[in-house]
């Protein structure tokens, strides 16, 4: 999306230049999941409020920064409510940016381990066409394992650089909703 078509739906902060992000909520409540009963800094943001946010740090182009502003419109202010609402969407972007690190990490032993499969297999399968004893099985077999070895390393390959794009997405919008300043204005 061009800026200035984004200019249409977001707000620009005239003195920093950064999108901002409008939450518009009756109370703090409506930050947080209603079923979780966990205290607010490791309590589950709402459904909508986290799809919002991923949604709303993706249109936006990656140099931009972005500062996400609570709306209150019933609410009395709160400076301990504040810290520990800040605490809490800290605490759920760090957790799910720490689970795509994870992710990422287990892509990078599993695309390790297809590639030493496949070197194997790509290894045995010019063996087995060198020997000369029982050329058909041996020839069978050979292919076979060459092609298994084609197989491991594509798959290595697609999960390096088809299935990642995805958790690389991810990483960076958490990282960009993780940096965002949160400011409160109440009506």
């Amino acid at each position: 999306m061009s800026n200035r078509f984004l200019d249409q739906f977001y707000t620009i902060d005239p003195h920093s230049g950064d999108y901002i992000i409008e939450i518009n909520l009756e109370n703090y409540d409506d930050i947080f999941n209603t079923w979780d009963s966990s205290v607010y800094n490791i309590r589950d943001l709402d459904s909508s409020l986290k799809s919002f946010l991923e949604e709303c740090s993706n249109d936006i182009k990656s140099q931009k920064n972005i500062k996400l502003r609570f709306n209150m419109q019933k609410q009395e202010r709160n400076i301990d409510m504040e810290k520990n609402i800040e605490k809490g969407i800290r605490n759920y972007f760090n957790y799910v940016l720490y689970t795509t690190k994870r992710d990422f990490a287990n892509i990078r032993k599993r695309v390790f381990l297809y590639i030493i499969i496949s070197v194997l297999f790509t290894t045995l399968s010019f063996y087995l066409q060198i020997s000369e004893s029982e050329k058909v099985i041996n020839e069978i077999i050979s292919l076979s394992v060459t092609v298994g070895g084609w197989v491991f390393l594509w798959e290595a390959f697609s999960l390096i650089f088809i299935q990642s794009s995805d958790l690389w997405k991810k990483r960076k919008q958490y990282t960009r909703i993780l940096a965002a300043p949160i400011v409160y204005r109440y009506h």
